[in-house]
């Protein structure tokens, strides 16, 4: 409860909204961010290794010093994903104890062959732990983790060292070739696996991209180039992704849109607003609203707050997200009962954070 007894440093409005006011919405407002803030402390023991990763990395996004010692507890969990997002948080915080545990979390522990199916299978959830942790290095510390990075790269397993390779191309190391390579094999998982790369590293292969993104026979590789040219920003990329919008397989239509909401050009507002207009699919209209949402254009707020009531985890999750970046000072009180009522604890913690943060705006409660 540390962070609870440091309420007031986290947040001085929170402090100061507490006090006897003459507006019965600053106290509202004062209530529901001490109880926002709670949700988040406590969720740092919650049994959802998701909550307590989505609690480390949400303490990050709020850029308190306050909350270091609850992210340094968290770089004991057992769980690399929630290690990794503590890690990530501290560095964004300034403390050197993020960058020095999260390139701990980079290296291997070595050992002796896994000689079962189990030890096998273990090894392999250890490498890809790794392995994501190695691209949150090269995402968060740049040319100041390129050392680490390099290191990675001559790590005995594969996916390592194409984390590695990603995150060092990324920086501007001709490292890309073998993705540039593979986007031309047979096999269409291996296409589809070099598209993924060429996307997270964003300056090489657009048009490549562009072409697999209409032209693939696979499904699956027109999808991940979708998704790839999301990082990507010139008007041939943006041409593909709208047309992309009216491929024939749902999960190119989804990749697609995800993509176009990445992007902030007129265009991509263009097409998002279309697909939107066709009566779209719930996960893909929450996808675009999201995204519209996010660079302030209006959103219907009917379709996230029904969602909210659906059975499908990833569906509210996508509805917190609409209504986390929806301008109305409407979307707080549907965010209030996902954080109180929502039966996934990682939902609750993305609606507290969500409100934490429209709080710190000021926003009026209507």
């Amino acid at each position: 409860m540390l962070l609870l007894a440091a309420g007031p440093a986290l947040f001085p409005f929170f402090a100061q909204a507490a006090k006897p006011v003459a507006k019965p919405a600053a106290a509202l407002h004062a209530e529901l961010g001490r109880e926002a803030l709670a949700l988040l402390s406590e969720a740092g023991t919650d049994p959802d290794p998701e909550a307590r990763a989505s609690a480390a990395a949400a303490w990050g996004k709020l850029k308190n010093p306050a909350a270091a010692p609850h992210l340094k507890r968290a770089l004991t969990d057992a769980n690399p994903d929630v290690r990794i997002a503590a890690a990530a948080s501290l560095y964004g915080l300034g403390l050197v104890d993020g960058l020095t545990n999260l390139i701990d979390e980079t290296k291997t522990a070595g050992g002796a062959t896994p000689r079962t199916p189990a030890q096998e299978l273990r090894r392999l959830a250890r490498d890809g732990a790794r392995a994501r942790a190695v691209l949150k290095l090269g995402e968060i510390a740049g040319d100041g983790a390129r050392a680490a990075l390099r290191s990675a790269h001559r790590d005995p397993d594969g996916a390592v060292r194409d984390a590695a390779a990603i995150a060092l191309a990324r920086l501007g190391d001709d490292t890309a070739a073998p993705f540039l390579n593979a986007i031309a094999d047979a096999d269409e998982a291996v296409r589809a696996s070099a598209a993924r790369s060429l996307g997270l590293i964003g300056r090489e292969g657009r048009e490549i991209l562009v072409r697999l993104a209409s032209e693939d026979v696979s499904a699956a590789v027109r999808a991940e180039a979708c998704g790839a040219l999301g990082s990507f920003a010139d008007p041939g990329s943006l041409a593909a992704l709208a047309a992309a919008l009216k491929d024939k397989n749902g999960r190119v239509r989804l990749a697609a849109t995800r993509a176009l909401a990445r992007r902030d050009e007129p265009e991509s507002t263009a097409a998002l607003k279309a697909a939107l207009e066709k009566a779209p699919p719930p996960e893909l209209a929450l996808i675009a609203l999201a995204g519209l949402a996010a660079r302030g254009e209006e959103a219907d707020l009917a379709l996230p707050e029904l969602t909210l009531g659906q059975d499908d985890v990833e569906l509210r999750s996508l509805a917190v997200r609409v209504l986390a970046a929806a301008r109305s000072p409407q979307a707080l009180a549907p965010l209030a009962k996902a954080m109180r009522e929502d039966a996934s604890s990682r939902v609750r913690v993305e609606a507290a954070a969500a409100i934490i943060v429209r709080l710190r705006r000021g926003e009026p409660l209507r």
